[in-house]
């Protein structure tokens, strides 16, 4: 950039130059035309012209000059006042990155001392045993009342209070009641543990209710595990609360494989009460879902009272399906 100035700057003053050259050279030739002059009260011609011209452009030269000279004392002080700034930003730049490289205070937050918390064992247990001493001493629990509604109404407000009880509850009326209410709660999510806690409540079993409830959750346990809950009864000693078992298991086992459920019924179920109405159960559910194979399954029982019985069943829903009116 300065040489290109300083360039330009020689290039103005040979220009200068030239201009004064020409002037002069001029001024030479007017005054030899003044001196030959014919008349010496008349001057050449255009002569104030010529004057008025060369005074011209020494003006504009000089100007010229004079904005060179301008130009130039700009260009280099822009020129230093360019390298300062340069020299200022990477001043500025190391300063920073020594900044950087300096290790900063810790800003680590001070511990504050909390007392320690029990463990998440210890705090449920603390929990339900606080739950278990407001279900003991509730109005309505079982060992403040004697009301059988009062103690189910307990049953579904306290029903974890209400599993504990019924673990030591003496065998009665009141542990029946509290089981007709618990079980089913509990068999929605683990019917297992219903079946156990229902079969704890037999007793002699002697009690129809207390068996019916067995069979009820043992019904359920099918559809949520149909092989265990079918290993389960098929594991009882041979007599009438197996038979039952059973039953009930065939049931629920009708609506999703009735086939299966029909050779459970003909071949592990002892002939009698408990296996008829196991059959009918049985042809009801396949009728509806197959009512042909259900119909051929009825008409190979033995001639009698069952068969009968049967083979109308299947009719009757065949009947209801088509929007007729079932038999008599």
């Amino acid at each position: 950039m300065l040489g290109l100035r300083r360039d330009a700057l020689s290039s103005w003053a040979r220009r200068y130059k030239d201009v004064i050259s020409i002037g002069l050279l001029r001024k030479n030739n007017w005054q030899e035309l003044l001196l030959n002059s014919p008349c010496d009260n008349e001057p050449p011609l255009q002569t104030n012209n010529s004057m008025t011209t060369i005074r011209t452009w020494f003006i504009v030269s000089g100007c010229l000059l004079t904005a060179l000279a301008g130009w130039h004392w700009l260009g280099l002080d822009f020129t230093q006042t360019a390298a300062t700034s340069s020299s200022r930003t990477a001043s500025a730049t190391v300063s920073v990155a020594e900044t950087a490289a300096q290790p900063q205070a810790s800003r680590e937050r001070p511990e504050i001392s909390r007392p320690p918390c029990p463990p998440k064992m210890e705090r449920r247990q603390a929990n339900e045993g606080v739950t278990m001493t407001s279900a003991l001493t509730n109005s309505n629990s079982p060992a403040n009342s004697q009301d059988l509604d009062q103690n189910r109404e307990w049953a579904r407000n306290f029903p974890s209070g209400a599993v504990a009880w019924l673990n030591n509850a003496p065998d009665g009326e009141q542990r029946l009641a509290v089981a007709e209410i618990v079980c089913p709660q509990l068999a929605q999510t683990n019917a297992a543990a219903a079946v156990t806690l229902a079969e704890n409540c037999l007793g002699d079993g002697t009690n129809d209710s207390a068996q019916y409830l067995l069979g009820t959750m043992a019904q359920l346990w099918v559809g949520q595990d149909m092989q265990a809950a079918s290993a389960w009864a098929l594991a009882k000693p041979a007599g009438g609360q197996r038979d039952r078992l059973l039953q009930h298991i065939a049931l629920a086992e009708s609506k999703t494989d009735p086939n299966q459920a029909a050779q459970l019924v003909a071949q592990q179920i002892s002939p009698g009460q408990f296996q008829n109405e196991a059959a009918v159960s049985v042809v009801y559910q396949w009728a509806q879902q197959d009512a042909k194979a259900a119909l051929t399954w009825a008409e190979s029982f033995p001639a009698g009272d069952l068969r009968d019985r049967a083979i109308k069943e299947v009719k009757n829903v065949s009947a209801i399906s088509a929007g007729n009116l079932p038999m008599n």
